[in-house]
Parts: C-alpha cells; structure tokens; sequence
C-alpha cells in the first residue's frame, strides 16, 4: 500500500481531533471518473466520506457506496492511505479504486446541496488537469487539492 502524509497549518480553523474517511475513484471502461465540485469553495474531490465510529474500513466504503451511488461495482482495491495532520489535527483517509459495472446517480445530502456541489464524469486525464489546475477559496480546499492530485498520479502509475 502506498502512503502519503500531508502536514496541514497549526492555524487551519476547525481542525481539532483525528478523523477517518475513505475515499474512491470510480473508473468506467473509458476511463472516465466522477469528479464532485463544490462551487462555493471552488473545488474539485473524489467522492468519499468519513467513517462512522463503529466502522471498519470495508463497512464504511461499501455504506459510502451505497449512500452516495447507488452504484454496482468490481474489483475493488484499497491502494493506499493519505494522513493529513498537525499537532492537533489528523485524519486518516483509506484509498480504493474499482471498475464499475452501472454508473451512479447523485444522491447529495441538503448541506451538499446549499453549498452547490455538482457530480461531473471527465475523462481521467482532464480530471487530473481540473484539479491541478484548480483555485481553492481556502486553506482546506487546497489541502484537498494536494490529497486529490497525489491520489489520481497513484493511480497513473498503477495504469503503466
């Protein structure tokens, strides 16, 4: 498993404790992945979400799923694990990659929606582009950008 640890500011407001997520790229025969960009932060992520206390790794990935796809999957992986962290901050997000047998439809919850999150599929090369290339309003959002970008340059090399 590959691993990259991000070191955040002191001052990044918010962040206090240690959290974990999983996060996934979902890749269709055409190599297109679902991209999420939340508009009022400016930015692009991979679907994902933080696990529920009672979870391990494998529950919370396939209740995200589920929850936030609806979609039919196969040949899942866990490749790697991104450690984002500080002095008081840490959260801990497991990577999986799959192939999918029937795309999702978008099931966001009221907060996503406020904030103006939009589901897009891209090809993956212009998904790498979006988010390298991306201005983030703030601190987190540009935290996510490194995560992100570090995760789909994993992926490339797994493609080679």
């Amino acid at each position: 498993m590959f691993n990259k640890t991000i070191i955040i500011p002191e001052d990044l407001p918010g962040k206090s404790g240690k959290r974990t997520a999983c996060r996934w790229v979902v890749i269709d025969d055409d190599w297109n992945i679902p991209l999420i960009f939340d508009s009022y932060m400016n930015y692009y992520k991979l679907p994902g979400w933080w696990m529920e206390w009672d979870e391990d790794k494998i529950t919370s990935f396939m209740r995200e799923i589920e929850e936030e796809t609806g979609c039919k999957i196969d040949d899942i992986a866990e490749v790697w694990k991104v450690v984002e962290k500080n002095s008081k901050w840490e959260q801990v997000s497991y990577c999986f990659v799959w192939r999918i047998i029937s795309k999702w439809e978008k099931h966001f919850t009221q907060k996503e929606i406020e904030r103006g999150f939009q589901l897009i599929w891209v090809k993956f090369e212009d998904a790498l582009w979006l988010i390298e290339n991306e201005e983030p309003r703030t601190e987190a959002g540009l935290i996510m950008k490194e995560r992100e970008s570090y995760i789909l340059w994993e992926i490339i090399k797994l493609k080679k």
